[in-house]
Protein backbone atom coordinates (compact mmCIF):
# COMPACT_ATOMS: atom_id res chain seq x y z
CA UNK A 1 0.00 0.00 0.00
CA UNK A 2 1.65 3.52 -0.70
CA UNK A 3 2.40 5.22 2.30
CA UNK A 4 0.85 8.38 1.21
CA UNK A 5 -2.82 6.75 1.10
CA UNK A 6 -2.22 6.14 4.85
CA UNK A 7 -2.78 9.88 5.96
CA UNK A 8 -5.84 10.30 3.70
CA UNK A 9 -7.60 7.53 4.98
CA UNK A 10 -7.48 8.71 8.56
CA UNK A 11 -8.26 11.75 7.66
CA UNK A 12 -11.65 10.78 6.28
CA UNK A 13 -12.09 8.66 8.93
CA UNK A 14 -11.46 11.86 11.47
CA UNK A 15 -13.99 13.54 8.78
CA UNK A 16 -16.96 10.37 9.41
CA UNK A 17 -16.95 10.81 13.28
CA UNK A 18 -19.35 12.35 14.83
CA UNK A 19 -19.62 15.79 16.44
CA UNK A 20 -22.92 16.06 17.96
CA UNK A 21 -24.65 13.64 20.66
CA UNK A 22 -27.75 13.15 17.97
CA UNK A 23 -25.04 11.85 15.37
CA UNK A 24 -23.68 9.17 17.98
CA UNK A 25 -26.95 7.74 18.68
CA UNK A 26 -27.61 7.97 14.71
CA UNK A 27 -24.71 5.65 14.39
CA UNK A 28 -25.22 3.51 17.62
CA UNK A 29 -28.73 2.70 15.85
CA UNK A 30 -27.04 1.79 12.55
CA UNK A 31 -24.74 -0.15 13.91
CA UNK A 32 -27.06 -2.35 16.17
CA UNK A 33 -29.12 -3.38 12.44
CA UNK A 34 -25.91 -3.97 10.91
CA UNK A 35 -25.52 -6.35 13.80
CA UNK A 36 -28.36 -7.73 13.91
CA UNK A 37 -28.93 -8.68 10.29
CA UNK A 38 -25.48 -10.17 10.56
CA UNK A 39 -26.42 -12.33 13.51
CA UNK A 40 -29.53 -13.23 11.81
CA UNK A 41 -26.87 -14.38 8.97
CA UNK A 42 -24.82 -16.14 11.07
CA UNK A 43 -27.97 -17.90 12.73
CA UNK A 44 -29.43 -18.77 8.77
CA UNK A 45 -26.27 -20.35 7.97
CA UNK A 46 -25.78 -22.78 11.28
CA UNK A 47 -29.26 -23.81 10.34
CA UNK A 48 -27.77 -25.13 7.10
CA UNK A 49 -25.42 -27.11 8.90
CA UNK A 50 -27.40 -29.49 9.89
CA UNK A 51 -27.40 -33.21 11.29
CA UNK A 52 -29.25 -36.20 12.80
CA UNK A 53 -29.47 -34.44 16.32
CA UNK A 54 -30.97 -31.34 15.44
CA UNK A 55 -32.90 -32.39 11.80
CA UNK A 56 -34.66 -35.78 9.90
CA UNK A 57 -31.43 -36.47 8.67
CA UNK A 58 -30.13 -39.71 9.31
CA UNK A 59 -27.20 -40.93 11.22
CA UNK A 60 -25.57 -42.44 8.43
CA UNK A 61 -24.98 -38.48 6.77
CA UNK A 62 -23.36 -37.28 9.41
CA UNK A 63 -20.07 -35.95 8.81
CA UNK A 64 -16.67 -36.27 10.80
CA UNK A 65 -17.15 -32.49 12.31
CA UNK A 66 -20.44 -33.09 13.31
CA UNK A 67 -19.76 -33.94 17.11
CA UNK A 68 -18.91 -37.13 17.85
CA UNK A 69 -20.53 -40.17 16.94
CA UNK A 70 -23.82 -40.69 19.11
CA UNK A 71 -23.38 -44.53 19.46
CA UNK A 72 -20.16 -45.26 21.17
CA UNK A 73 -21.34 -45.63 24.72
CA UNK A 74 -19.36 -44.65 27.85
CA UNK A 75 -16.49 -47.49 28.53
CA UNK A 76 -18.22 -49.49 31.54
CA UNK A 77 -14.82 -50.66 33.29
CA UNK A 78 -15.68 -54.15 33.08
CA UNK A 79 -13.75 -56.19 30.65
CA UNK A 80 -15.49 -57.96 27.45
CA UNK A 81 -17.51 -60.52 27.10
CA UNK A 82 -19.42 -62.74 30.00
CA UNK A 83 -19.27 -61.58 33.28
CA UNK A 84 -18.50 -63.74 36.84
CA UNK A 85 -21.90 -65.52 37.80
CA UNK A 86 -23.23 -64.97 34.31
CA UNK A 87 -24.80 -69.00 33.58
CA UNK A 88 -24.14 -68.45 29.91
CA UNK A 89 -27.18 -69.93 27.27
CA UNK A 90 -26.35 -73.18 25.46
CA UNK A 91 -27.62 -75.09 22.17
CA UNK A 92 -30.56 -77.50 23.35
CA UNK A 93 -29.49 -81.01 22.23
CA UNK A 94 -31.68 -82.77 19.45
CA UNK A 95 -33.29 -86.19 20.76
CA UNK A 96 -31.55 -89.11 19.00
CA UNK A 97 -34.58 -90.05 16.80
CA UNK A 98 -34.02 -86.66 15.21
CA UNK A 99 -30.19 -86.63 14.06
CA UNK A 100 -28.96 -88.29 11.26
CA UNK A 101 -26.70 -90.29 12.35
CA UNK A 102 -25.04 -91.47 15.92
CA UNK A 103 -21.28 -91.80 15.78
CA UNK A 104 -19.83 -93.39 19.05
CA UNK A 105 -15.95 -92.90 20.00
CA UNK A 106 -15.18 -95.28 22.94
CA UNK A 107 -11.90 -94.47 24.75
CA UNK A 108 -9.16 -96.69 24.11
CA UNK A 109 -9.37 -100.10 25.86
CA UNK A 110 -6.52 -100.16 27.62
CA UNK A 111 -4.97 -98.01 29.80
CA UNK A 112 -1.00 -96.84 29.82
CA UNK A 113 -0.60 -99.02 33.14
CA UNK A 114 -1.79 -102.30 31.36
CA UNK A 115 -5.77 -102.09 33.05
CA UNK A 116 -8.93 -102.50 31.48
CA UNK A 117 -10.52 -99.16 30.79
CA UNK A 118 -14.03 -99.27 31.88
CA UNK A 119 -16.34 -97.08 29.73
CA UNK A 120 -18.89 -94.89 31.41
CA UNK A 121 -21.62 -92.78 29.85
CA UNK A 122 -21.24 -90.73 26.72
CA UNK A 123 -21.19 -87.05 26.63
CA UNK A 124 -23.53 -85.76 23.14
CA UNK A 125 -21.63 -83.68 20.75
CA UNK A 126 -23.75 -82.44 18.47
CA UNK A 127 -22.14 -80.69 14.78
CA UNK A 128 -25.14 -79.51 12.56
CA UNK A 129 -23.49 -79.09 8.80
CA UNK A 130 -25.32 -77.94 5.19
CA UNK A 131 -25.62 -81.25 3.48
CA UNK A 132 -23.07 -81.96 1.18
CA UNK A 133 -24.89 -81.24 -2.31
CA UNK A 134 -28.15 -78.97 -2.22
CA UNK A 135 -29.86 -79.78 -5.48
CA UNK A 136 -33.21 -78.27 -6.76
CA UNK A 137 -35.80 -80.53 -7.18
CA UNK A 138 -36.72 -80.55 -10.85
CA UNK A 139 -40.18 -81.83 -11.82
CA UNK A 140 -41.09 -82.58 -15.87
CA UNK A 141 -44.74 -82.14 -17.15
CA UNK A 142 -45.21 -83.67 -20.18
CA UNK A 143 -48.21 -82.16 -22.14
CA UNK A 144 -49.79 -84.33 -25.02
CA UNK A 145 -52.36 -83.11 -27.57
CA UNK A 146 -54.89 -85.56 -29.34
CA UNK A 147 -57.13 -85.94 -32.12
CA UNK A 148 -61.18 -87.52 -31.78
CA UNK A 149 -60.63 -90.08 -34.20
CA UNK A 150 -64.34 -89.48 -35.35
CA UNK A 151 -64.61 -85.75 -35.30
CA UNK A 152 -61.37 -84.70 -36.04
CA UNK A 153 -61.48 -82.53 -32.30
CA UNK A 154 -57.95 -81.60 -31.15
CA UNK A 155 -57.59 -82.07 -27.39
CA UNK A 156 -54.80 -80.36 -24.86
CA UNK A 157 -54.11 -81.47 -21.86
CA UNK A 158 -53.49 -78.84 -19.36
CA UNK A 159 -50.97 -78.31 -16.16
CA UNK A 160 -52.18 -80.06 -13.09
CA UNK A 161 -53.59 -77.57 -10.18
CA UNK A 162 -51.12 -75.97 -8.39
CA UNK A 163 -48.69 -75.94 -11.32
CA UNK A 164 -47.00 -72.54 -12.13
CA UNK A 165 -46.69 -71.96 -16.19
CA UNK A 166 -42.92 -70.05 -15.53
CA UNK A 167 -39.50 -72.32 -14.91
CA UNK A 168 -39.67 -71.49 -11.13
CA UNK A 169 -41.55 -73.51 -8.63
CA UNK A 170 -43.63 -71.99 -5.73
CA UNK A 171 -41.00 -72.77 -3.34
CA UNK A 172 -38.36 -71.18 -5.06
CA UNK A 173 -40.52 -68.09 -5.93
CA UNK A 174 -40.35 -67.77 -1.86
CA UNK A 175 -36.91 -67.96 -1.43
CA UNK A 176 -36.50 -65.65 -4.37
CA UNK A 177 -39.22 -63.26 -2.69
CA UNK A 178 -37.20 -64.16 1.06
CA UNK A 179 -33.85 -63.14 0.00
CA UNK A 180 -35.02 -59.73 -1.91
CA UNK A 181 -36.81 -58.30 0.95
CA UNK A 182 -35.80 -59.46 4.66
CA UNK A 183 -31.70 -60.38 2.98
CA UNK A 184 -31.76 -57.17 0.91
CA UNK A 185 -30.67 -58.78 -1.91
CA UNK A 186 -30.46 -57.04 -5.46
CA UNK A 187 -31.62 -59.49 -8.99
CA UNK A 188 -28.11 -60.06 -9.85
CA UNK A 189 -27.15 -61.59 -6.31
CA UNK A 190 -30.56 -63.88 -5.82
CA UNK A 191 -29.51 -65.30 -9.49
CA UNK A 192 -25.82 -65.98 -8.57
CA UNK A 193 -26.66 -67.34 -5.01
CA UNK A 194 -29.31 -69.34 -6.42
CA UNK A 195 -26.54 -71.30 -9.25
CA UNK A 196 -24.08 -71.00 -6.82
CA UNK A 197 -26.12 -73.09 -3.89
CA UNK A 198 -28.63 -75.05 -5.79
CA UNK A 199 -26.91 -75.32 -9.27
CA UNK A 200 -29.95 -73.66 -11.20
CA UNK A 201 -29.35 -70.66 -13.57
CA UNK A 202 -31.76 -67.94 -14.32
CA UNK A 203 -31.75 -64.79 -16.02
CA UNK A 204 -32.11 -61.43 -13.97
CA UNK A 205 -35.19 -61.02 -15.96
CA UNK A 206 -36.38 -64.33 -15.07
CA UNK A 207 -35.89 -63.07 -11.29
CA UNK A 208 -37.80 -59.80 -11.70
CA UNK A 209 -40.61 -61.76 -13.35
CA UNK A 210 -40.44 -63.83 -10.03
CA UNK A 211 -40.61 -61.24 -7.58
CA UNK A 212 -43.59 -59.85 -9.62
CA UNK A 213 -45.65 -63.34 -9.02
CA UNK A 214 -44.50 -63.10 -5.42
CA UNK A 215 -46.21 -59.41 -5.00
CA UNK A 216 -49.47 -60.96 -7.35
CA UNK A 217 -49.75 -63.80 -4.47
CA UNK A 218 -49.66 -61.30 -1.72
CA UNK A 219 -51.86 -58.78 -3.10
CA UNK A 220 -55.12 -59.99 -1.66
CA UNK A 221 -53.91 -60.75 2.25
CA UNK A 222 -52.12 -57.37 2.12
CA UNK A 223 -54.97 -55.12 0.59
CA UNK A 224 -57.07 -56.95 3.87
CA UNK A 225 -54.86 -55.45 5.73
CA UNK A 226 -54.98 -52.08 4.47
CA UNK A 227 -58.66 -52.53 4.78
CA UNK A 228 -58.24 -52.52 8.44
CA UNK A 229 -56.13 -49.84 9.26
CA UNK A 230 -58.76 -47.17 9.62
CA UNK A 231 -60.52 -49.40 12.82
CA UNK A 232 -56.80 -49.61 14.89
CA UNK A 233 -56.66 -47.79 17.86
CA UNK A 234 -53.22 -46.65 17.45
CA UNK A 235 -51.02 -46.50 14.07
CA UNK A 236 -47.99 -45.17 13.33
CA UNK A 237 -47.26 -43.24 10.25
CA UNK A 238 -44.07 -41.68 8.30
CA UNK A 239 -42.86 -41.56 4.54
CA UNK A 240 -39.54 -41.96 3.33
CA UNK A 241 -38.25 -41.38 -0.27
CA UNK A 242 -37.64 -44.39 -2.95
CA UNK A 243 -36.96 -43.17 -6.32
CA UNK A 244 -37.93 -45.01 -9.17
CA UNK A 245 -35.69 -44.74 -12.58
CA UNK A 246 -36.90 -42.05 -15.18
CA UNK A 247 -39.95 -41.42 -13.05
CA UNK A 248 -38.40 -39.03 -10.41
CA UNK A 249 -38.38 -39.27 -6.40
CA UNK A 250 -41.21 -41.90 -5.00
CA UNK A 251 -42.25 -42.22 -1.48
CA UNK A 252 -42.55 -45.25 0.49
CA UNK A 253 -45.16 -44.43 3.25
CA UNK A 254 -45.55 -46.88 6.26
CA UNK A 255 -48.82 -47.47 8.64
CA UNK A 256 -46.95 -49.30 11.69
CA UNK A 257 -49.25 -51.15 14.63
CA UNK A 258 -46.87 -53.54 17.32
CA UNK A 259 -48.19 -56.74 15.20
CA UNK A 260 -48.84 -55.45 11.73
CA UNK A 261 -46.62 -53.52 9.39
CA UNK A 262 -48.09 -52.09 6.17
CA UNK A 263 -45.57 -50.53 3.17
CA UNK A 264 -46.88 -48.63 0.05
CA UNK A 265 -45.23 -47.02 -2.49
CA UNK A 266 -47.02 -44.01 -3.99
CA UNK A 267 -45.77 -40.60 -6.17
CA UNK A 268 -46.54 -38.08 -3.79
CA UNK A 269 -46.29 -37.44 -0.22
CA UNK A 270 -49.55 -35.80 -0.10
CA UNK A 271 -52.39 -35.38 2.16
CA UNK A 272 -54.66 -38.11 0.08
CA UNK A 273 -52.16 -40.43 0.29
CA UNK A 274 -52.48 -40.60 3.57
CA UNK A 275 -56.38 -40.54 3.59
CA UNK A 276 -56.40 -43.03 0.91
CA UNK A 277 -54.62 -45.55 3.86
CA UNK A 278 -55.86 -44.62 6.57
CA UNK A 279 -59.59 -43.55 5.43
CA UNK A 280 -60.99 -40.09 5.81
CA UNK A 281 -62.05 -40.36 8.92
CA UNK A 282 -60.14 -42.93 11.05
CA UNK A 283 -60.90 -44.21 14.03
CA UNK A 284 -57.12 -45.17 14.95
CA UNK A 285 -55.22 -42.35 16.82
CA UNK A 286 -52.06 -41.35 14.49
CA UNK A 287 -48.76 -40.82 16.09
CA UNK A 288 -46.76 -38.98 13.13
CA UNK A 289 -44.10 -36.07 12.73
CA UNK A 290 -45.38 -32.35 12.72
CA UNK A 291 -45.88 -33.02 8.72
CA UNK A 292 -48.58 -30.83 7.82
CA UNK A 293 -50.55 -33.79 5.79
CA UNK A 294 -51.70 -35.42 8.67
CA UNK A 295 -53.42 -32.04 9.83
CA UNK A 296 -56.42 -32.98 8.27
CA UNK A 297 -56.97 -35.62 11.46
CA UNK A 298 -58.01 -33.01 14.90
CA UNK A 299 -55.11 -32.25 17.35
CA UNK A 300 -57.05 -34.15 19.87
CA UNK A 301 -56.73 -37.85 17.87
CA UNK A 302 -52.67 -37.30 17.28
CA UNK A 303 -49.53 -37.60 18.73
CA UNK A 304 -46.89 -35.16 17.62
CA UNK A 305 -43.36 -37.08 17.69
CA UNK A 306 -41.22 -35.84 20.88
CA UNK A 307 -38.69 -36.94 19.50
CA UNK A 308 -38.95 -34.83 16.52
CA UNK A 309 -39.31 -31.89 18.72
CA UNK A 310 -36.21 -32.24 20.53
CA UNK A 311 -34.49 -32.18 17.44
CA UNK A 312 -36.25 -28.91 16.51
CA UNK A 313 -35.55 -27.54 19.99
CA UNK A 314 -31.66 -28.82 19.84
CA UNK A 315 -31.63 -26.60 16.17
CA UNK A 316 -33.59 -23.60 17.91
CA UNK A 317 -30.85 -24.12 20.57
CA UNK A 318 -27.80 -23.27 18.38
CA UNK A 319 -29.14 -19.90 17.25
CA UNK A 320 -27.36 -16.79 19.33
CA UNK A 321 -28.63 -14.56 21.27
CA UNK A 322 -32.67 -14.63 22.87
CA UNK A 323 -33.97 -17.40 20.76
CA UNK A 324 -31.21 -19.83 21.48
CA UNK A 325 -31.75 -19.23 25.26
CA UNK A 326 -35.33 -20.03 24.35
CA UNK A 327 -34.28 -23.37 22.33
CA UNK A 328 -32.16 -24.42 25.18
CA UNK A 329 -35.00 -23.83 27.79
CA UNK A 330 -37.36 -26.08 25.43
CA UNK A 331 -34.81 -28.48 25.25
CA UNK A 332 -34.10 -29.14 28.81
CA UNK A 333 -38.42 -29.31 29.35
CA UNK A 334 -38.22 -31.84 26.99
CA UNK A 335 -35.33 -34.30 28.51
CA UNK A 336 -37.49 -33.92 31.99
CA UNK A 337 -40.68 -34.96 30.20
CA UNK A 338 -38.66 -38.45 28.92
CA UNK A 339 -37.40 -38.60 32.15
CA UNK A 340 -40.65 -38.52 34.07
CA UNK A 341 -42.11 -40.53 31.32
CA UNK A 342 -40.22 -43.46 31.27
CA UNK A 343 -40.52 -43.69 35.55
CA UNK A 344 -44.17 -44.93 34.40
CA UNK A 345 -45.33 -43.16 37.54
CA UNK A 346 -49.55 -43.04 37.75
CA UNK A 347 -49.15 -39.31 38.64
CA UNK A 348 -47.43 -38.95 35.55
CA UNK A 349 -50.40 -36.57 34.47
CA UNK A 350 -50.46 -34.17 37.67
CA UNK A 351 -46.12 -34.41 37.06
CA UNK A 352 -46.78 -33.12 33.50
CA UNK A 353 -48.63 -30.11 34.28
CA UNK A 354 -45.81 -28.13 35.61
CA UNK A 355 -43.46 -29.38 32.57
CA UNK A 356 -46.42 -28.27 30.36
CA UNK A 357 -46.65 -24.92 31.73
CA UNK A 358 -43.05 -24.11 31.46
CA UNK A 359 -42.83 -25.26 28.42
CA UNK A 360 -46.02 -23.10 27.17
CA UNK A 361 -44.58 -19.88 28.16
CA UNK A 362 -40.98 -20.73 26.61
CA UNK A 363 -42.80 -20.82 23.08
CA UNK A 364 -44.48 -18.11 23.56
CA UNK A 365 -41.57 -16.38 24.35
CA UNK A 366 -40.16 -17.72 21.16
CA UNK A 367 -42.93 -16.17 18.80
CA UNK A 368 -42.60 -12.89 20.48
CA UNK A 369 -38.72 -13.17 19.86
CA UNK A 370 -36.91 -10.98 17.50
CA UNK A 371 -36.06 -14.42 15.22
CA UNK A 372 -38.40 -15.37 12.82
CA UNK A 373 -37.76 -18.77 12.13
CA UNK A 374 -37.83 -19.61 16.13
CA UNK A 375 -41.02 -17.82 15.86
CA UNK A 376 -42.75 -19.75 13.36
CA UNK A 377 -41.50 -22.84 14.30
CA UNK A 378 -42.89 -22.31 18.21
CA UNK A 379 -46.24 -21.10 16.65
CA UNK A 380 -46.31 -24.25 14.85
CA UNK A 381 -45.58 -26.27 18.14
CA UNK A 382 -48.47 -24.29 19.94
CA UNK A 383 -51.07 -24.49 16.67
CA UNK A 384 -50.74 -28.53 17.83
CA UNK A 385 -50.50 -28.30 21.40
CA UNK A 386 -53.09 -31.03 22.54
CA UNK A 387 -51.10 -33.23 19.97
CA UNK A 388 -48.18 -32.94 21.94
CA UNK A 389 -49.63 -34.29 25.39
CA UNK A 390 -52.42 -37.60 24.02
CA UNK A 391 -49.90 -39.71 25.29
CA UNK A 392 -51.06 -38.77 28.60
CA UNK A 393 -54.55 -39.18 28.61
CA UNK A 394 -54.08 -42.58 26.77
CA UNK A 395 -51.18 -45.35 27.83
CA UNK A 396 -51.55 -46.92 24.64
CA UNK A 397 -50.46 -43.95 23.01
CA UNK A 398 -46.44 -43.40 23.21
CA UNK A 399 -44.36 -40.07 22.72
CA UNK A 400 -42.63 -40.42 19.75
CA UNK A 401 -42.76 -41.99 16.31
CA UNK A 402 -39.76 -44.48 16.81
CA UNK A 403 -42.10 -47.47 15.59
CA UNK A 404 -42.56 -46.15 12.31
CA UNK A 405 -38.90 -44.47 11.95
CA UNK A 406 -38.04 -48.42 12.77
CA UNK A 407 -40.01 -50.03 10.41
CA UNK A 408 -38.72 -47.84 7.81
CA UNK A 409 -35.16 -48.28 8.44
CA UNK A 410 -35.08 -51.56 6.43
CA UNK A 411 -36.71 -50.04 3.50
CA UNK A 412 -33.83 -47.61 3.34
CA UNK A 413 -30.90 -50.51 3.75
CA UNK A 414 -33.27 -51.76 0.74
CA UNK A 415 -32.91 -48.81 -1.02
CA UNK A 416 -29.01 -48.10 -0.67
CA UNK A 417 -28.21 -51.58 -1.74
CA UNK A 418 -30.10 -51.96 -4.18
CA UNK A 419 -31.40 -48.50 -5.84
CA UNK A 420 -33.49 -47.37 -7.39
CA UNK A 421 -36.98 -49.17 -8.73
CA UNK A 422 -37.78 -49.68 -12.48
CA UNK A 423 -40.93 -50.06 -12.31
CA UNK A 424 -44.66 -50.61 -10.71
CA UNK A 425 -43.91 -54.28 -10.82
CA UNK A 426 -41.08 -53.80 -8.31
CA UNK A 427 -42.64 -51.41 -6.42
CA UNK A 428 -45.41 -53.76 -5.54
CA UNK A 429 -42.85 -56.42 -4.72
CA UNK A 430 -41.22 -54.11 -2.34
CA UNK A 431 -44.21 -52.91 -0.75
CA UNK A 432 -45.64 -56.00 -0.49
CA UNK A 433 -42.84 -58.18 0.09
CA UNK A 434 -41.57 -56.01 3.28
CA UNK A 435 -45.29 -55.58 4.63
CA UNK A 436 -44.97 -59.79 4.77
CA UNK A 437 -41.72 -59.89 6.31
CA UNK A 438 -42.05 -56.62 9.12
CA UNK A 439 -45.42 -58.47 10.16
CA UNK A 440 -44.54 -61.57 10.48
CA UNK A 441 -41.48 -60.89 12.38
CA UNK A 442 -43.99 -58.83 14.75
CA UNK A 443 -46.15 -61.62 14.55
CA UNK A 444 -43.76 -64.56 15.57
CA UNK A 445 -44.59 -66.09 12.19
CA UNK A 446 -41.87 -67.49 9.69
CA UNK A 447 -41.90 -65.09 6.90
CA UNK A 448 -40.46 -68.31 4.46
CA UNK A 449 -43.55 -70.57 5.42
CA UNK A 450 -45.87 -67.67 4.84
CA UNK A 451 -44.38 -67.08 1.58
CA UNK A 452 -44.58 -70.47 0.77
CA UNK A 453 -48.24 -70.97 1.71
CA UNK A 454 -49.06 -68.06 -0.77
CA UNK A 455 -47.22 -69.18 -3.39
CA UNK A 456 -49.13 -72.36 -3.30
CA UNK A 457 -52.12 -70.68 -2.73
CA UNK A 458 -51.60 -68.14 -5.67
CA UNK A 459 -51.20 -71.29 -8.24
CA UNK A 460 -53.95 -73.64 -7.04
CA UNK A 461 -56.47 -70.89 -6.24
CA UNK A 462 -57.21 -70.82 -3.21
CA UNK A 463 -57.28 -68.56 -0.39
CA UNK A 464 -54.15 -67.51 1.39
CA UNK A 465 -53.74 -66.30 5.07
CA UNK A 466 -54.40 -63.80 6.91
CA UNK A 467 -51.84 -60.82 7.69
CA UNK A 468 -53.62 -59.52 10.24
CA UNK A 469 -53.11 -60.64 13.99
CA UNK A 470 -56.26 -62.43 15.84
CA UNK A 471 -57.12 -61.20 18.88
Amino acid sequence: MDQSEAPDRKAAAVQDKPETLEQCHAVIEQLGQELAQLREQVSALLDKKLNSRNSSKPPSSDGPDSGGNRAQRRASGRARGAQPGHKGTYRTLLAESEVDAVHDCPPPAVCECGGPVVAGRPMRHQVFDVAAQVEAEVQEYRLYHGVCGHCRKTHKSVLPAGVPRGQIGPRALALVGLLGTAYHLTQPKIRDLLAQVLGVRFSVGAISQAQGLVAQALKEPVQAAVKTLPEAPVVHVDETSYAREGAGRHWVWTVTQPKLVVYQLWSSRARYVAKEMLGEQPKARLVTDRYAVYDWVGPAQRQVCWAHLLRDFTRISQRAGQAGRIGRRLLGLGYVLFRRWHRKSEQIGAQMKQVQGHMHRALERGIAGTCQRTALTCANVLKLWPALWTFLSDPAVPPTNNAAEQALRTIVLKRKISGLTRSRRGEEFIARGYTVVESCKRQGRDALTYLRQAMHGYFAGTAVSSLVPSG
